[in-house]
């Protein structure tokens, strides 16, 4: 017989945890944070729980995209690492996605691209996180050769605020890098939505909190934020 382990979904605490997340956004729209097939929960599964309530999705793979695209998905669906090869272009503009550009590569790309309409695009910016993004040396150049692109129409500055400590370093790079700059802002991941208001910006990408689980256990649990845990495993 197979082993008697069962791992039980609940749509309702998605969809619960989503709109707690979109409550601390404020006015800021919340994009939900669906990679790696929903963090192992069934993208699927998540998009029948928050398709009718999202302000619109964020995820890594371009498989996934079209998946939510062929599920009747219109909203903005983001992809975080944005393109990996230029054939991956033609997609990105035919499905309506918003790729991240983060590297020199990518702007290369995009800059050699002959694409059929425009794409809007989120720029990264390192601030401290070092994981992907233009550095204060390297953000005003990318963002003047990304302006003239003519394929690309709507901008959006983006980085990664999380820090255990405080994000006022962060927040602080950000704003002199972007400096007198007028275009839509995407900071904060959950631990930032939930510890950080202020950096909230216009969208604001909440992940692991979704599923249930607090993104700083050791300073508050998922109860005490009022999450409800959407994966349940159960045995004999």
């Amino acid at each position: 017989m197979p082993r008697p382990i069962r791992a039980s979904i609940d749509l309702d605490a998605l969809r619960h945890n989503y709109l707690l997340a979109r409550q601390r956004a404020g006015s800021a729209r919340a994009l939900a944070v669906v990679k790696a097939n929903a963090y192992g929960h069934g993208i699927g599964r998540a998009i029948q729980a928050l398709g009718g309530v999202a302000d619109g999705f964020a995820l890594l793979d371009l498989d996934e995209a079209r998946a939510l695209r062929e599920a009747g998905i219109t909203k903005p669906i983001v992809l975080l690492e944005g393109f990996f090869e230029p054939a991956d272009l033609s997609d990105v503009q035919a499905l309506g996605l918003t790729p991240a550009i983060h590297s020199e590569a990518q702007l290369v790309m995009l800059e050699r691209a002959a694409l059929a309409g425009p794409v809007d695009v989120l720029v990264k910016i390192n601030t401290g996180m070092n994981r992907l993004g233009f550095t204060a040396d390297t953000f005003a150049p990318a963002l003047a050769r990304l302006r003239a692109v003519p394929a690309v129409r709507g901008i959006t500055l983006m980085t990664h605020a999380d820090d255990e400590v405080g994000v006022a370093g962060q927040l602080a790079t950000f704003r002199r890098i972007s400096a007198g700059l007028d275009y839509p802002v995407s900071l904060a991941n959950s631990a930032a939505l939930l510890r950080f208001p202020e950096a909230a910006g216009q969208v604001v990408r909440p992940g692991i909190m979704l599923y249930g689980g607090s993104p700083m256990p050791d300073l508050q649990s998922a109860e005490a934020i009022g999450l409800r845990p959407v994966m349940t495993l159960s045995s004999e």
